[in-house]
């Protein structure tokens, strides 16, 4: 079974208990748009207790707000109460929200038109001209822009997100409430802008979106971002193919190892940033190939639009790693090498194997050392 047909067993099950369910949310919106993605929500009339009555395998997932995730064969739905909102004091969630509203009321409280429509039985709920919206290629609320973004700002780095991923415009009035009220999103958690700003690098009109951020000011509310810097990632020929790709973009054009510290990334995100930067600025050669991990590796031949040869890169060399180097540490202090010494001469060795300028062979490389150790001055 597909998962659209796991989602309509969902709808007719509570269907047949009474109630209304119906897909919503970015499924519809992809659906009118010509494709059936697999991640699909649905609003349902029931309460979380009803639907949980209703299907054993279900865990209350998000049950203050009304969501209850059913798992059918090992596939997760989230199923949420039709709910209405109330006022967003600190601009980032209602205040309260109402469980047991209609499905207008639910689908008043979504943030893009194209995002606020419902399905059902093949047929498209769209109160608020979301078909129309899609077929202009055009991102507008639903209702006013300014009480939209007034209520959860980040609603403004969602927009610029579905502008690269789409190659959609922004309305007019949204551009205007977006360059007015972009200041709110220094009150958003960081972690929360940096998954929209890492969805925006990927879509395939991320260069367009950069420059509408510069146009409107967004880019003055986040952190180490000038005009200047969002200008030189976009002159850039690299492409970024995923989050960490993006980020090294703005790493090496920014050319500040800490860039990055203020978005609240992972030290992994981090530390393979920091690396393709380095990649981007230097260049492969034999060294960089063998301190590099393959996907790492990868990821930089595919962001220059090169053919990926990170695998048969690394299989010609005489070794991937210092442990199948013929020469170790106790190796070295058989010789009478202590401390420091051990350290230099081991990485040296290392070195010159991956250069080709020695065998990886035991008996070589005990030679090469001893050599090493007396020009050292150790003995």
């Amino acid at each position: 079974m597909t998962e659209w047909e796991y989602a309509k067993q969902i709808i007719d099950t509570i269907e047949q208990h009474g109630g209304e369910a119906y897909i919503v949310g970015g499924a519809v919106r992809d659906y009118v748009l010509g494709s059936l993605p697999d991640d699909i929500d649905l609003a349902t009339s029931l309460f979380p207790e009803e639907v949980m009555a209703l299907f054993p395998k279900s865990v209350p997932t998000g049950i203050e707000h009304g969501t209850v995730t059913v798992i059918l064969d090992h596939h997760p739905f989230e199923v949420t109460t039709f709910r209405s909102e109330g006022s967003y004091s600190d601009s980032r969630r209602p205040d309260h929200v109402a469980l047991g509203v209609s499905l207008e009321e639910d689908l008043l409280r979504r943030d893009f038109t194209m995002n606020a429509m419902a399905f059902h039985d093949g047929r498209v709920v769209d109160l608020f001209g979301g078909q129309h919206d899609l077929e202009e290629r055009i991102i507008r609320t639903v209702g006013s822009p300014f009480e939209r973004f007034g209520e959860d700002a980040l609603r403004i780095m969602r927009a610029l997100r579905f502008m690269s991923q789409l190659d959609f415009t922004l309305h007019d009035e949204l551009r205007e409430a977006a360059s007015g009220l972009g200041h709110k999103l220094e009150q958003i958690a960081m972690e929360r802008i940096a998954i929209e700003f890492e969805k925006l690098l990927t879509g395939p009109a991320y260069k367009k979106a950069l420059g509408e951020m510069v146009e409107l000011g967004i880019h003055r509310h986040l952190p180490n971002v000038t005009t200047e810097l969002m200008q030189r990632v976009q002159e850039d020929t690299r492409t970024p193919v995923n989050a960490v790709s993006g980020w090294a973009l703005f790493l090496y054009h920014a050319q500040d190892d800490g860039w990055l510290s203020p978005w609240k990334r992972s030290n992994a995100i981090k530390r393979e940033a920091r690396t393709l930067a380095q990649l981007c600025d230097t260049g492969l050669d034999r060294m960089t190939i063998y301190a590099t991990d393959e996907q790492t590796l990868s990821t930089y031949f595919r962001m220059n639009g090169e053919r990926d040869r990170s695998r048969e890169l690394k299989q010609s060399l005489p070794m991937t790693s210092r442990k199948e180097l013929k020469f170790n540490g106790r190796d070295a202090l058989a010789l009478g090498a202590r401390g420091e010494a051990i350290k230099h001469l081991l990485a040296d060795l290392e070195r010159r194997v991956i250069l080709n300028e020695l065998p990886n062979h035991e008996t070589v490389l005990k030679e090469e050392a001893k050599r090493w150790l007396q020009r050292a001055g150790v003995f």
